[in-house]
């Protein structure tokens, strides 16, 4: 476990000193709320969270695989993923760190996309429920991705 806590921590220093990385967790709800300001809520025909429900979907199917990608990806060029290998770091404990961060942000910026959508409380525990799911699903697919690259 203390593993896993050391690369949950050097991949949330990494996060933070790559802002190309920590624009992908910002731009998609900024996009989100001026959207529906500025087009759903001037337009009765528009539901005002379709943009939510769209950039949410467009974050958690497609943003986060190319982050845990690129997470492994970059690792493996910079040496350091062998490294970590030979300091007895497993790769159940390796993924349980990259991914854990990235299921955090994912869930931070779902908590965004749910505060800029109007829904109910049903319908902010579902969208919470189905965008948590599918950042899990996405981690997982990009981890793999990662692994083959």
């Amino acid at each position: 476990m203390r593993n896993a806590k050391a690369i949950f921590t050097k991949q949330a220093l990494d996060m933070f000193n790559n802002p190309m990385v920590m624009v992908m967790f910002v731009i998609f709800p900024v996009v989100a709320l001026v959207m529906t300001l500025l087009i759903a809520k001037t337009n009765d025909d528009i539901p005002n969270n379709m943009f939510v429900t769209m950039m949410g979907a467009i974050f958690a199917g497609m943003g986060l695989i190319t982050s845990a990608a690129g997470y492994i990806a970059e690792d493996i060029e910079n040496g350091s993923l062998r490294f970590l290998i030979i300091a007895g770091v497993k790769p159940h404990q390796y993924l349980l760190g990259t991914g854990g961060l990235l299921l955090l942000a994912g869930t931070v910026t779902s908590v965004f996309f749910a505060l800029i959508g109007d829904f109910t409380l049903i319908e902010a525990i579902k969208f919470m429920t189905v965008m948590i799911t599918s950042t899990a699903a996405s981690i997982i697919l990009g981890t793999a991705i990662g692994m083959f690259s």
